[in-house]
C-alpha cells in the first residue's frame, strides 16, 4: 500500500471516528433527546474496546501526522480544504469540534470509572475531555453534594487532581458534604474562615489511594481535606492553630498532631448502664450515624493558657463527629475571641413544658435554628447547644440545655449572643429588653416556655 492510500485511509477512519461539524447538531439532538440511553451505550461500548481504540487512534495519529499539505489526489470535501494558493489542505477533525454541551451530558451522566474509560482510551479523545471534566463536571458535583459556595477547588489542580477531587465530592452521594458544609458555616460564623475555602493539591495528597479516603467514616474523612483553613486566630492576631485532622498510626488528633489530642470514634458511654437517661434511651447510640459517628476528646480552652487536655476519663462524648467540630469552634470564639453577653439560667421542668426539646431527634435543630450539638460530661450531665442565628446573620446567637445526673425531671436553659446591646436600655433591664433581636429568635425557637425563659413567667 503506498502514501497516498494510507493517507487516504487513515483520513477515513479519523472521520469515522471523530465526527464532522455537521454532524455535531444530530449528536447534540441525539443526547437531548434520550441522555440517559445514549450515555449508557457509549460507557458499555468503551468499556469493551477501550484498549482498542487506544491502539486505533495513536496509529490514525500517526498516519495523519505523515500527510503533508500539499494535493495528493484525495479530494473529499469533509476532510480537505484548500489554501490560498489553491493547494488542497487536510482538514484536522477534532473531538473538540463537538460542542461542549453534548459532551458535557456524557460526563454528566457518567460514574466515575466510565470517565476513567473515555480518558484512557486515547489522547486526542483524553484531551477533549479533560478542560469539560473541569469546568462542568466537578462544579456540578460540589452543587450535589450540597457545598456550593462553601468548596471549591484548586484551578491550578492536574489533570489527575481534578479526577481525585470529582471522587472524593461524589463519593459521599446526593447531599453527601451536608455536615461538613454546615461545619464550614459554622466556622465563617465565627469568624475562623473565609467561604469559600479552596482545596488544593497538597490537600489531596492527604490521601495516596481511594482505601485511605474509604478508611474513616465520610465526615472525618473530608474534613482532613478542609481542617487546615479553619484557623483559630484571636483578635490581637495571635494564631491558636486550625481545625486540622491529623492521622498518627491508628489515631486521630486535632489541633496538635499530640497524644492529648487524640479524638476516639464510637468510645464507651460515661453512664451506659443507669436505670433512667434523661432522653429515655441513650441518643448516641439511638441515633448515631455510620458516618458521622459519637467521639470522644479531652480537648479543653484554658483561659491564658490555651488549648489544653484533661484525664484520660474526664472528657465528654460528642453526638457526632460534626458536633464535637461546631462546638470547638463556639468555645473558641465565645471564650478566645470574645464578646458574648448570656442570660440568666433558668430551670425549666421537662414534665410539663419541655419534653419536646430534650426527646427530639439529636441530629435535628429546633424550629429556627441552624445547628445542635449535643454532648454528655463525664459525670453524667447531658447538654444541647442550639445555635440560633444563620451564617449570613450579623451577630452569633444560641441556647443551651443542661440535665444535671439525678434529676432527670429539669433542664437548665441559658441564651448567649453577640448582639450589641440596645440603645438606651438599662444595663439590668432583662435580657429580652436589652438583644431584642435574638430575644425574637428565641421565642420562635421555644414556643411555650419562651415566657418562662424571657419574661419570667414561673415554670
Amino acid at each position: 500500500m503506498d502514501v497516498s492510500q494510507t493517507r487516504m485511509i487513515a483520513l477515513r477512519v479519523r472521520e469515522q471516528l471523530l465526527p464532522q461539524r455537521e454532524f455535531t447538531p444530530l449528536i447534540t439532538a441525539c443526547l437531548q433527546m434520550n441522555q440517559t440511553q445514549v450515555v449508557a451505550r457509549v460507557n458499555r461500548q468503551l468499556a469493551a474496546v477501550s484498549d482498542h481504540l487506544a491502539e486505533l487512534a495513536e496509529t490514525i495519529e500517526t498516519a495523519i501526522a505523515q500527510t503533508t499539505h500539499e494535493g495528493d489526489g484525495v479530494s473529499d470535501s469533509a476532510t480537505h480544504g484548500k489554501d490560498a494558493d489553491g493547494h488542497v489542505q487536510a482538514t484536522s477533525l477534532h473531538l473538540t469540534d463537538i460542542p461542549d454541551s453534548p459532551m458535557s451530558v456524557v460526563l454528566a451522566l457518567s460514574d466515575l470509572t466510565a470517565v476513567a474509560h473515555l480518558k484512557s482510551t486515547a489522547r486526542p479523545i483524553r484531551n477533549a475531555l479533560r478542560p469539560i471534566a473541569r469546568r462542568f463536571r466537578l462544579p456540578k458535583a460540589i452543587e450535589r453534594a450540597g457545598v456550593s459556595g462553601v468548596v471549591q477547588f484548586d484551578d491550578q489542580l492536574s489533570d489527575g487532581d481534578v479526577m481525585k477531587a470529582m471522587w472524593v465530592v461524589e463519593e459521599g452521594g446526593e447531599g453527601g458534604w451536608g455536615e461538613v458544609g454546615d461545619t464550614l458555616r459554622v466556622g465563617e460564623q465565627c469568624g475562623h474562615c473565609q467561604l469559600p475555602v479552596t482545596v488544593g493539591a497538597g490537600d489531596l495528597q492527604t490521601y495516596a489511594t481511594k482505601a485511605d479516603f474509604l478508611a474513616l467514616p465520610r465526615v472525618f474523612a473530608q474534613w482532613m481535606l478542609v481542617g487546615r483553613h479553619v484557623v483559630f486566630r484571636r483578635p490581637t492576631g495571635q494564631q491558636d492553630g486550625t481545625l486540622q485532622l491529623f492521622r498518627h498510626n491508628n489515631d486521630i488528633r486535632i489541633i496538635r498532631n499530640k497524644p492529648g489530642f487524640t479524638i476516639t470514634l464510637n468510645p464507651p458511654l460515661p453512664h451506659p448502664t443507669r436505670p433512667v437517661h434523661p432522653f429515655s434511651q441513650h441518643p448516641f447510640q439511638q441515633h448515631a450515624k455510620p458516618h458521622d459517628p459519637p467521639v470522644s476528646s479531652r480537648i479543653l480552652w484554658q483561659q491564658g493558657v490555651g488549648w489544653v487536655t484533661v484525664g484520660i476519663n474526664n472528657g465528654p462524648v460528642d453526638a457526632s463527629a460534626s458536633s464535637v467540630l461546631k462546638r470547638l469552634l463556639l468555645v473558641y470564639r465565645e471564650l478566645a475571641v470574645g464578646g458574648f453577653s448570656n442570660s440568666p439560667t433558668v430551670v425549666v421542668d421537662q414534665r410539663v413544658r419541655g419534653d419536646r426539646i430534650m426527646t427530639q431527634s439529636l441530629h435535628t435543630p429546633l424550629d429556627g435554628c441552624s445547628h445542635v450539638m449535643p454532648w454528655e460530661l463525664a459525670d453524667g450531665s447531658c447538654a444541647q447547644s442550639h445555635v440560633l442565628t444563620m451564617s449570613d446573620d450579623p451577630f452569633i446567637a444560641g441556647m443551651y440545655f443542661v440535665i444535671q445526673p439525678g434529676n432527670n425531671q429539669s433542664a437548665a436553659v441559658g441564651i448567649f449572643t453577640t448582639e450589641a446591646a440596645a440603645a438606651g436600655v438599662a444595663h439590668d433591664a432583662p435580657f429580652a429588653q436589652r438583644f431584642p433581636l435574638t430575644a425574637a429568635m428565641v421565642r420562635r425557637a421555644l414556643g411555650p416556655i419562651a415566657p418562662i425563659v424571657l419574661d419570667g413567667q414561673a415554670p
